[in-house]
């Protein structure tokens, strides 16, 4: 407070004043008590508008105050009384219509006597000043806001989390503040806008209900984002309803083309010069005011924000754009961050099924070069076998040719018939043994079952009825060595079908399930047909005999060998089939470290 209680003299005190203060960066003012200016100094004059201090003084107090309606004559009287007066930041306009931000300070003047006689007062230009605290405290609100998002969305990488989040952080009163908001992504090549999600009251009681409910919780923007799912109620699934699958081409004449092919944020108003197009997206909004912010990483266009204030009526400001459009900023990274963590999810996975069938490859050469090694050694084996055999079966026929005893023809049929059988189940060993010669290769799994049909309908000619297909109409592949596997399944189809007659047909299929082609041995039958069928498929699997044994259990090695199975499985009309299965070939294998 500044208050002379020395004598002056009054027609000494201004220049007094003019002493102290005239070169002072402070404006200082003296009104008498008729509210007339008896001095000035040249900061006053300039921050009240006056061209130079002359024209200042004698002038009226009241006049400068209906100006700049700063309240002075308001309290010329209680300052007069012996009060003072003092406004901190007071926005005003000057006489030649400047705006600026005043601190004004007033205190009685009093004359030699101690009397008052006029008001003293202290004037300051604060704009400067208060524009760069306000823009400090925007830009702490800003910083307090994206790092409580950021720290939020540190926590998930999942994208439809991360939308959620953000879109929670533009429409909660601890964010943005919106009372609406819209989020548009652009496709993979950038030509149109889609709709995915909408945050929002429906309706002003609604709005009134989660605001007065929120506000007596008392919760920061990190709760409520840590939150977001209880924010997930009716109204945003209407309002994403609303702009769900809703589709704006990126070469349309509209605010929302404008901002993301420009780069920059929009005010959008009903009463702006707009396109029919712009007219329209707020037609569909409902909304006369709307701020749109692109959301643009490292070039790519990735979306569009678009936030309202429907509910509230209260007008977008260009500061509001610009922090939607940082937030849209911070969006952007929290999208290909999201976008580039589910692509490594992806790549790993895809990684894994790799190494997964690299290792079943391994194996399953492995299993075919043991298989070719078999091959060899039963091949030597049935070769040194089957010289003796011939041997004593020529001579059991020489014997029994030449005549004799009658007592030993029965133990010479006897020889001759064993020494036949060991020749069967000779022939079926080399048989495989020649069959695991051949180099392993791709194998069209449909074509393998049309040539091992033809062979057996070669093998079985006293059979009318040739087998019904029903194949795969997609190609199935499979890797492996083709006679081998032929063999194996002939040898499952001559089990399944010598000891059946023509009453009974055959049926061979094939398809693919979860990576796995399958073929199935399925069976055409009367009622009086069905048992014997059963009886059949019970020898093979349950007690087969010497040389059907062996040759199913050298075709069952063939399939594990080449990571494959067999079985029986049930079926609609309760009669069952036999079932093959084989790994579906995806490519990779290394055919020369393969071969056998």
């Amino acid at each position: 407070m500044l208050e002379f209680a020395t004598m002056i003299s009054a027609d000494k005190h201004t220049a007094f004043l003019r002493a102290q203060f005239d070169d002072s960066p402070l404006g200082y003012f003296l009104v008498n008590n008729h509210a007339i200016i008896e001095y000035l100094n040249p900061r006053a004059a300039t921050i009240i508008g006056f061209g130079a201090v002359e024209e200042g003084i004698k002038a009226s107090l009241q006049d400068i105050d209906s100006i700049m309606n700063c309240g002075l004559m308001e309290a010329f009287g209680s300052i007069l009384g012996g009060r003072v007066y003092l406004k901190r930041e007071l926005s005003c306009s000057n006489r030649q219509g400047h705006f600026a931000i005043l601190n004004i300070f007033c205190s009685p003047f009093r004359g030699e006597g101690g009397e008052i006689i006029g008001v003293f007062g202290i004037i300051q230009d604060v704009t400067e000043s208060s524009k760069k605290k306000a823009e400090l405290e925007e830009a702490i609100f800003e910083l307090s806001i994206m790092s409580q998002v950021s720290e939020v969305l540190s926590s998930t990488a999942d994208l439809d989390e991360v939308l959620k989040v953000l879109m929670t952080g533009v429409t909660a009163n601890q964010g943005l503040g919106f009372n609406r908001a819209f989020l548009f992504l652009a496709d993979n090549d950038e030509e149109y806008l889609e709709g995915k999600i909408a945050v929002g009251p429906g309706s002003p009681e609604e709005a009134g209900q989660i605001w007065s409910r929120l506000s007596r919780e008392q919760r920061s923007l990190k709760e409520l984002l840590d939150d977001y799912s209880e924010r997930e109620n009716q109204s945003n699934y209407s309002l994403s309803s609303l702009i769900s699958g809703w589709k704006i081409s990126l070469e349309e004449n509209s605010f929302f083309s404008e901002a993301i092919n420009n780069g920059y944020g929009i005010n959008a108003h009903l009463e702006d010069f707009l396109s029919g197009e712009s007219l329209e997206i707020l037609k569909r909004l409902n909304t006369w005011n709307l701020a749109v912010a692109p959301i643009i990483s490292k070039g790519k266009k990735l979306g569009i924000i678009a936030a309202d204030n429907q509910i509230t009526g209260k007008k977008i400001s260009s500061s509001d754009v610009n922090l939607l459009q940082t937030f849209a900023n911070h969006t952007a990274v929290a999208i290909e961050r999201s976008r580039l963590y589910d692509n490594l999810v992806e790549h790993a996975t895809e990684l894994e099924e790799i190494n997964r069938q690299l290792a079943e490859s391994q194996e399953q050469i492995i299993r075919v070069e043991k298989m070719s090694v078999i091959g060899e050694l039963t091949s030597s084996i049935a070769h040194e076998l089957r010289n003796p055999l011939t041997v004593i079966g020529g001579f059991a026929n020489l014997m029994l040719s030449a005549g004799g005893n009658e007592a030993n023809s029965e133990y010479l049929n006897i020889i001759l018939s064993e020494t036949k059988r060991a020749e069967n189940v000779l022939h079926h060993v080399l048989d495989f043994s020649r069959a695991s010669r051949t180099k392993t290769q791709e194998i069209d799994f449909n074509h393998l079952v049309v040539r091992v049909t033809n062979v057996l309908a070669a093998k079985t000619k006293h059979r009318h009825t040739p087998p019904l297909l029903k194949l795969s109409e997609q190609k199935l592949a499979i890797w492996g060595n083709p006679d081998q596997l032929e063999h194996a399944l002939l040898q499952f189809m001559l089990a399944a079908t010598e000891e059946l007659t023509d009453d009974c047909r055959i049926e061979f299929g094939t398809k693919l399930i979860n990576s796995t082609v399958r073929s199935t041995i399925g069976f055409i039958a009367g009622h009086e047909t069905r048992d014997k069928v059963i009886k059949v498929l019970k020898q093979i699997f349950g007690s087969p005999t010497g040389t059907q044994k062996l040759s199913i259990i050298v075709a069952g090695e063939t399939l594990r060998y080449h990571g494959g199975n067999y079985g029986i499985e049930s079926s609609s009309d309760d009669l069952p089939k036999i079932f093959i299965e084989l790994p579906q070939y995806k490519g990779g294998y290394d055919e020369q470290a393969s071969s056998g």
